[in-house]
């Protein structure tokens, strides 16, 4: 489900776009729960968490801006998509980090496009915040042992066993950096050596042929691996950005 808010302080405009929207949620079949506000207070009121607000910036009492200012220190996630009559944002529009502008009127193409790009990175930050707290099984030789990805730092091969490396501590493995690379082959993980497996959102830095994990340990990396590692460090930041 998807949650949108409209608020702006001309009917016309709510109307439009609420009928917009429901088109697109019947053409599109997505599930949306749309709410209209006619003013920032009305908006502000409310307790609800939405995903996305389509937010006018000129509205009589508190202006968009302001809203939006507000709006973000409650919550730093929403995706606001400002409308406005006039061209061009100012710094302090800018300032609250929207996803995108809009002039009006408004149109169902440019609607629809909107809604495309928001709908796919809101969907893509939910599947990766979800893997952050998938929980694995491995191998722990008499027991079964079962971490959250977000608590691993790194795995290390030694003599025949693998060492997990994890903010609860350090636990061994019966498993094979072969296995353990399988198993994780979804999420952000990568092989900068044969024997590490490394967790890339512990990474703190990189140079001169090692890493420097968030618990300040090093790892190797193998020469004929470096390539492919810093291939793997483009794709996960430029990741990042796209979901900021």
């Amino acid at each position: 489900m998807v949650y949108i808010a409209i608020c702006d302080d001309e009917s016309n405009i709510t109307n439009q776009l609420y009928e917009l929207i429901k088109q697109y949620q019947k053409e599109k079949a997505e599930e949306i729960h749309c709410d209209v506000y006619h003013n920032g207070e009305g908006l502000l009121l409310v307790e609800k968490e939405y995903d996305i607000i389509f937010l006018d910036i000129y509205m009589s009492g508190i202006d968009g801006i302001e809203t939006a200012k507000r709006l973000r220190k409650k919550d730093k996630t929403v995706e606001i998509i400002y409308l406005s009559s006039y061209s061009g944002l100012t710094k302090e529009a800018l300032s609250v980090h929207a996803f995108e502008y809009l002039e009006k009127p408004i149109n169902k193409t440019d609607i629809y496009k909107q809604l495309d790009e928001v709908i796919e990175r809101i969907f893509c930050k939910r599947v990766n915040d979800e893997n952050k707290h998938h929980i694995i099984e491995f191998n722990g030789g008499k027991t079964k042992m079962r971490l959250s990805i977000d608590e691993i730092y790194y795995f290390e091969r030694e003599d025949r066993r693998i060492k997990v490396i994890t903010k609860k501590g350090n636990f061994v493995l019966y498993e094979t950096i072969a296995s353990i690379e399988d198993k994780l082959k979804q999420f952000d993980f990568v092989l900068p050596h044969q024997s590490f497996v490394i967790n890339i959102n512990y990474i703190k830095d990189y140079f001169k042929g090692q890493i420097i994990m968030m618990n300040d340990d090093i790892i190797p990396i193998a020469q004929k691996r470096a390539s492919e590692f810093k291939r793997c460090m483009r794709m996960f930041l430029q990741k990042k950005l796209e979901y900021k």
